[in-house]
C-alpha cells in the first residue's frame, strides 16, 4: 500500500462511518416512534373496544399515571432497540415476533389492567425487560462461532451423514413429514374421524366441542395437531411451491382444512394467510429489519377496529387483538398479581409431579381461570413468562429466559444455510403459541420441537421463490459487512 493510499482510505472509511452511523440514528428514531404507535393502539383498543364488553370475563381496566405510561413506553422501546438490527437468524424472527405479540403487552398493559399496583406494574415490567433482553444478547453471544454450513457446497450441504451413510436431506425432510402426518391422520381416523366440511367461523365453537369430547377417549392427537397444523403442512405447501408441484400444495392446503373442519380452530385456518404474509415480508435480497414483525401487530389492531366500526360489532377485534394481543398481556399481569400472593406451583403439575407435591388441585392456568371467573373451568393459558413466574416467582422468569435463550441458539445452529422466509414461515405459529402457553407446552404439543428437528434436515437449496439469494440466507454476511471489511483491510 503506498504512503499516498492511506489518507484517501482512512478519509473513505471515516465517511462511511458516519453514513453508517446517521443510517442507525434514523432508524433507532424510527422504532422509538414505531412502538410509541403500538403502545397506543394496543392501549386505544383495550380500553375503549375490549376493556368494556368483556369485563365480565377479567379484562378489566383502570386509569395509569401518564407518567407510568411514558416509562413502560421507553422500557419497551429499550428493549425492541436491543433486539438484532437485521434478521439473520432464526432466533431473530422469534425474538422480533415475541416482541410484537407477548412481551410488548405484557410490559405495556400491567399498569392499567388494575390487578397490579403502579409500583408493582413497574416492578415486574422491568422484569420481563431485563429477562427477554438479556435472553436476546445471550442468543447473539458469539452465535458466529458455530458450524458455517452456509459456506458448504451446494451438494454438501444438501446431504447429511447418518451413521456411516450419506442420505439427502430431502429425504430426510419427507420422511419425517410422513411419520409424523401418519400418526396424525391415524390417530385422528380413530378418534375423532374425519370431518371435512364448511364450517362458519361463528359455527367453530360447537365444533371445537365435539372435537374435545371425542379427544378425551384418546388424547394423543392433542399433542400431534398443532405440529401437523403449522409446521408439516406449512412444509408440504412451501416445499410443493418452491418446486411448483401444485397437487401436492393442493393437497396440503386440504390437510390443513381437514384439520380446521375437524377440530373448530380458527388458528389453523388463519395459518396460511399468515404463513404468507410472513413470506413476503421476510424475502429480500437484503437482510429484513425486525420493523415489520412490529409493524405487524399495529396493522392488525387498526384493521379489526376499522372494519367493526363500519360494521358495529367487535367480532375481528375480539378474534385478533384480543385473542392474540391482548389476552396474553391482561393475563401475565393476572399471573403475577396472583402468583405474589400466593404459593407458586413448582411445575409440580409438569415434569417434578413425580417428587414434588402442588399446593393446588388444579393447574395454574385453571387457577387463574377461577380467580378470574369464579366457578369457571376456564384454563386461562399465558406466555412462557407467565408460566415461569407462576411456578418460581421471579426465579422462574430467569429460568425460562435462559431455556429460551438455549433452544434459540440450537435452532440458530440447526438452521443454517436456511432461507429467511422459509425459516419465519415455519415458525410464525409456533412463536405465536408462546404468548400463551408455556415453552414446555410449546415445544410438545404446538409443534415448536418438530419444527426445530425439520429444519435441523431440510434441505437447503432449491427453495425457487423464497430463496431471494444467497445474502438473505441464514448465517450469511450483509454486503454492508462485506464492505466494511474491505474498507477496513484497506
Amino acid at each position: 500500500m503506498s504512503a499516498l493510499s492511506v489518507p484517501v482510505a482512512s478519509h473513505i472509511t471515516d465517511d462511511g462511518g458516519r453514513r453508517a452511523a446517521a443510517r442507525s440514528c434514523v432508524r433507532a428514531v424510527l422504532l422509538v416512534v414505531l412502538v410509541v404507535a403500538y403502545s397506543l393502539v394496543l392501549r386505544v383498543v383495550y380500553t375503549g373496544l375490549i376493556s368494556g364488553p368483556f369485563a365480565y370475563a377479567g379484562y378489566t381496566s383502570v386509569p395509569q399515571a401518564w407518567q407510568d405510561g411514558v416509562a413502560s413506553t421507553m422500557l419497551t422501546a429499550i428493549v425492541a432497540l436491543l433486539l438484532p438490527r437485521r434478521i439473520t437468524c432464526a432466533s431473530d424472527v422469534v425474538l422480533w415476533m415475541m416482541l410484537g405479540v407477548c412481551v410488548g403487552p405484557a410490559i405495556l398493559m400491567s399498569g392499567y389492567t388494575g390487578y397490579l399496583d403502579p409500583a408493582g406494574a413497574a416492578a415486574f415490567s422491568m422484569l420481563l425487560a431485563v429477562v427477554f433482553s438479556a435472553a436476546a444478547l445471550a442468543v447473539r453471544w458469539r452465535r458466529d462461532t458455530g458450524s458455517a454450513l452456509s459456506t458448504a457446497p451446494a451438494t454438501a450441504a444438501d446431504s447429511m451423514l447418518v451413521g456411516s451413510r450419506v442420505v439427502r436431506r430431502e429425504t430426510l425432510a419427507w420422511v419425517l413429514c410422513g411419520l409424523y402426518s401418519l400418526g396424525t391422520y391415524g390417530l385422528m381416523a380413530v378418534t375423532t374421524g374425519f370431518q371435512f366440511r364448511l364450517v362458519a367461523l361463528d359455527e367453530v365453537y360447537d365444533v371445537r366441542a365435539a372435537y374435545a369430547d371425542d379427544l378425551a377417549a384418546g388424547g394423543g392427537l392433542g399433542y400431534l395437531l398443532s405440529g401437523q397444523a403449522y409446521v408439516v403442512n406449512a412444509y408440504v405447501m412451501i416445499r410443493a411451491l418452491a418446486k411448483r408441484a401444485w397437487p401436492l400444495f393442493a393437497l396440503g392446503v386440504v390437510g390443513q382444512y381437514l384439520l380446521y373442519s375437524t377440530t373448530g380452530f380458527k388458528t389453523v385456518l388463519f395459518s396460511i394467510p399468515a404463513m404468507v404474509v410472513i413470506a413476503v415480508v421476510l424475502r429480500r435480497r437484503r437482510p429484513r429489519s425486525g420493523f415489520p414483525l412490529l409493524f405487524g401487530p399495529v396493522v392488525l389492531m387498526v384493521g379489526s377496529a376499522i372494519v367493526d366500526e363500519a360494521q358495529g360489532g367487535i367480532t375481528w377485534t375480539s378474534l385478533f387483538s384480543r385473542r392474540f394481543i391482548v389476552t396474553p398481556g391482561l393475563l401475565t399481569s393476572v399471573y403475577a398479581d396472583y402468583f405474589s400472593e400466593h404459593p407458586v406451583a413448582l411445575w409440580a403439575r409438569s415434569f417434578t409431579r413425580f417428587w414434588v407435591t402442588s399446593p393446588y388441585d388444579t393447574t395454574p392456568t385453571k387457577t387463574i381461570g377461577q380467580y378470574m371467573l369464579p366457578g369457571s373451568n376456564v384454563n386461562a393459558n399465558a406466555n412462557l413468562f407467565a408460566d415461569g413466574y407462576a411456578n418460581l416467582g421471579a426465579v422462574g422468569v430467569v429460568v425460562i429466559a435462559a431455556v429460551l435463550a438455549a433452544w434459540l441458539r440450537v435452532l440458530d445452529r440447526w438452521s443454517r444455510g436456511l432461507p429467511v422466509p422459509v425459516v419465519g414461515v415455519l415458525f410464525v405459529m409456533s412463536a405465536v403459541t408462546l404468548s400463551n402457553t408455556s415453552i414446555l407446552t410449546a415445544m410438545l404439543s404446538h409443534g415448536l420441537l418438530v419444527a426445530t428437528l425439520l429444519v435441523a434436515v431440510m434441505p437447503r437449496g432449491g427453495w425457487g421463490v423464497l430463496s431471494p439469494g444467497e445474502a438473505s440466507a441464514l448465517g450469511k454476511p450483509e454486503r454492508g459487512q462485506a464492505r466494511r471489511s474491505f474498507q477496513r483491510r484497506a
